[in-house]
């Protein structure tokens, strides 16, 4: 498809939408979570790469730091992905189930140029809401080759048996 037919193409589904086509097409909240996480706590040369044959600068949309989240019948784990980040460097809060990854990415080399990057440097804030409430006293941290492991233990109550007459 050449570029003219695509632009016809968004501008008659932009218009037959009300001109809100593309925030129908995407999860609005997690649209609007990354990108204030990405206005607010990404400095100015983040996610900037230079395309080595124009010389232009690109913008790329990145979530830092990435994460996975593993669930089993009696715990949880948090896999935060943190490379090059120094453990003096992190904060970690929790609020209710909102566990929160505050910390600074700060570059190996800082007075060399970036002729190309894609990794993420400059300060960063991350949410992730656990699936459970847990305490803060509940939760085991550990800082291991660039990943920070957050655990719990997921307490379940078990009930009395109740007879039934």
């Amino acid at each position: 498809m050449d570029m003219d037919k695509l632009k016809q193409w968004m501008d008659l589904a932009k218009n037959m939408q009300g001109g809100d086509f593309w925030n129908n097409i995407f999860d609005q909240e997690f649209t609007k979570q990354f990108m204030m996480n990405d206005q607010q706590f990404n400095t100015p040369n983040d996610g900037l790469n230079i395309n080595r044959k124009t010389g232009q600068e690109e913008k790329q949309l990145r979530t830092f730091p990435i994460i996975d989240i593993l669930e089993g019948e009696s715990e949880v784990i948090v896999l935060i992905e943190l490379p090059g980040v120094m453990k003096e460097n992190i904060e970690l809060g929790l609020n209710g189930n909102i566990l929160t990854i505050k910390g600074v990415a700060s570059p190996i080399h800082p007075q060399l140029k970036k002729t190309y990057t894609e990794r993420f440097y400059g300060e960063f804030l991350r949410q992730i809401t656990l699936p459970d409430t847990v305490a803060p006293n509940e939760l085991h941290a550990k800082f291991w080759n660039g990943l920070l492991i957050v655990s719990y233990q997921r307490f379940v109550e078990k009930g009395e048996i109740i007879p039934i007459d």
